[in-house]
């Protein structure tokens, strides 16, 4: 329930993803099992499909949108069709591929954008032929994010270009947000499997772009509202099936650039003709006794006059045959990298939890569902390297129901439960990355050998000493957090007849391991997440008035506490003001005030500055 007691009498969930988009939702009062999405543009009535592919189309130099989905072209040589581009809207992503045009963060916003809007105005249109009163029902659009994210700032900018792409502005009761990380979405869907109270599953949802892990223990039994507990943070790397086909693909191009003169057409354009049909069954189907009784892959070279023979391209009779080995080292190496991600969890867990076995190592995505990934985990962990581990020696690999909608199942599933039981799944969350706020800390550098050297200034309203630009880590990696959110209490030095004036300070994250994070903004390690102001003046909270007494030498001034409540979701920060008896101050978020990524300095301090003190 929202804090002005909305409640969606509709949940629609909606997962971007690297190769193809999912969409589910469900509907009050009885919030029955997430239906997915099947009808799709470009698709015959009678075909249905669960995703929609990920793909964009604009008109020959236009920025206009000629096609999206499956309403591309894929044989027009008229316009470049744009695929594969969610990895371009994290910043700090560097594309490892010198050989093609990489987009820039703006035309991957851009493309983003576009794509979310054709796709909006498809499930808008079908919602309001579907349902009369789709207009004016209540309806909560909620988005997954990609666990790679880290940074708020990426999710407050990606929200912003969900909102300018249509979604919550269909009627006036509609609204828009961020739901889960994939790998939580994931999870939260994995659990609905035939799992017992206090299993501890591993679950790896790997997908087009992006590989998940997060370890949960599953603390509710059979017919209770489910409920999980992470017991690590959730990690995301850049390893996907989009790759293997990108890899491919450079493969085939290769090739086909040494025989260029004979071609009708582009290498990159015919690599792309070649890896429709055929190859796209043959990956999905690798692994299975009937992908090994095929030594050879044949693609037919389009446009390659018949009976052509380029031995050392290994064309025979104009079609290009592709061995499996060269297909089974690219799978191979996103494999082992995932073993990397996974075995990086159970070392984690040793280490924090030595006596708890990881029941089941559960697998879902496009490629977690791969009969070959499946094939290497069990070689690996059952009889291989990995099954030397203590926390491995019982695990089972399995596979979820239904791998590639795991995702959007499991976003719908989260909402669905907190809106019909009230009850939370996710009631604690395993911070990933380490949250601070920049503030002045008492000079003290006998017992606190981290100010030794740092910038100290004398504030002469009190006559002490403080160490300016000082980071209070209000919560370090690792650590588990309530849901609803925490408190931490600090003060301020403000100038009688100045209750008015916003204060402001920074909020600060590091992904530095928590016994290696800075203490001081001037150190290495830390970044300005994002700058923070609020007004206090009639906020009810305590203020005080120091130096008040004709003895007094310092000038007077008002002495601020409060409380800063922190809501930390699954991709996102929010920021409530409390009174020192926990009033809650401001109950829509709106009285704090967050812009996010700011210059990366801090604030001007000095003596006459509102800055922010940590209470002790």
């Amino acid at each position: 329930m929202a804090s002005d007691g909305w409640v969606p009498e509709i949940v629609v969930g909606v997962d971007f993803g690297m190769t193809c988009t999912g969409v589910a939702y469900s509907m009050g009062p009885d919030w029955a099992e997430p239906k997915t999405l099947q009808h799709w543009p470009g698709k015959m009535i009678n075909e249905l499909a669960n995703k929609v592919p990920t793909l964009l189309q604009y008109k020959e130099k236009s920025r206009e949108v000629k096609a999206w989905g499956f309403l591309c072209d894929q044989e027009s040589e008229d316009t470049d069709i744009l695929a594969y581009f969610k990895l371009h809207l994290d910043p700090a992503y560097v594309d490892p591929r010198t050989d093609t045009t990489i987009p820039t963060l703006e035309e991957a916003r851009q493309w983003f954008q576009d794509y979310l809007r054709c796709l909006h105005n498809h499930i808008e249109e079908y919602f309001s032929n579907a349902f009369p009163r789709w207009k004016t029902q209540r309806t909560e659009w909620v988005f997954s994010v990609p666990t790679t994210w880290k940074s708020a700032s990426i999710i407050a900018e990606t929200e912003m270009l969900i909102k300018g792409a249509g979604y919550g502005r269909d009627g006036a009761n509609h609204r828009v947000g961020i739901g889960l990380t994939e790998a939580e979405a994931a999870a939260v869907y994995a659990s609905k499997q035939q799992f017992e109270k206090d299993d501890v599953i591993l679950v790896c949802d790997a997908g087009g772009g992006t590989t998940d892990v997060n370890v949960l223990q599953l603390k509710s039994s059979r017919g209770e509202s489910t409920q999980l507990q992470q017991l690590s943070w959730v990690e995301g790397r850049s390893i996907g099936s989009a790759l293997i086909d990108l890899n491919f693909h450079h493969i085939v191009s290769d090739r086909l650039n040494k025989i260029r003169d004979y071609l009708e057409g582009e290498p990159d354009d015919i690599a792309d003709k070649m890896m429709r049909g055929r190859f796209e069954r043959f990956k999905c189907s690798y692994g299975t006794a009937a992908s090994s009784a095929m030594p050879t892959i044949p693609l037919e070279v389009p446009g390659l006059r018949p009976g052509g023979h380029f031995p050392n391209v290994n064309i025979e009779d104009s079609t290009m045959r592709i061995h499996r080995e060269e297909l089974k080292k690219l799978f191979d190496f996103q494999i082992d990298r995932m073993l990397i991600v996974i075995n990086e969890q159970f070392d984690r867990m040793q280490k924090k939890l030595p006596r708890t076995p990881i029941s089941y190592l559960v697998l879902s995505g496009g490629l977690g569902s791969s009969p070959y990934v499946r094939q290497c985990f069990k070689a690996y962990y059952e009889t291989g390297e990995g099954s030397g581990r203590p926390n491995v020696q019982d695990t089972r690999i399995v596979v979820v129901a239904e791998p590639q909608l795991a995702v959007v199942q499991g976003l719908v599933m989260d909402r669905i439960q907190t809106i019909s039981r009230g009850n939370m799944i996710f009631k604690e969350r395993c911070c990933r990355v380490s949250y601070g706020v920049r503030c002045r800390e008492k000079y003290q550098p006998d017992t606190n050998k981290a100010h030794v050297g740092q910038k100290v200034v004398l504030d002469p309203r009190d006559g002490n000493k403080y160490v300016e630009n000082q980071i209070d880590w209000f919560v370090k990696q690792g650590e588990n957090v309530p849901s609803d959110g925490f408190s931490k209490p600090y003060w301020l030095k403000v100038k009688p007849g100045q209750e008015d004036h916003p204060w402001k300070t920074n909020i600060i994250m590091s992904t530095e391991p928590r016994e290696r994070l800075p203490t001081s903004l001037d150190q290495d390690g830390a970044k300005i997440l994002c700058g923070v102001e609020s007004a206090l003046k009639d906020k009810g909270v305590d203020m005080k008035l120091k130096n008040r007494h004709w003895y007094s030498r310092g000038e007077k001034y008002l002495r601020v506490r409060f409380d800063i409540r922190v809501i930390l979701g699954a991709a996102d920060l929010k920021f409530q003001l409390q009174s020192k008896n926990n009033v809650v101050l401001n109950n829509d978020y709106d009285a704090i005030q967050v812009k996010w990524d700011p210059p990366q300095q801090s604030l001007k301090e000095n003596g006459d500055d509102m800055a922010m003190y940590r209470e002790v």
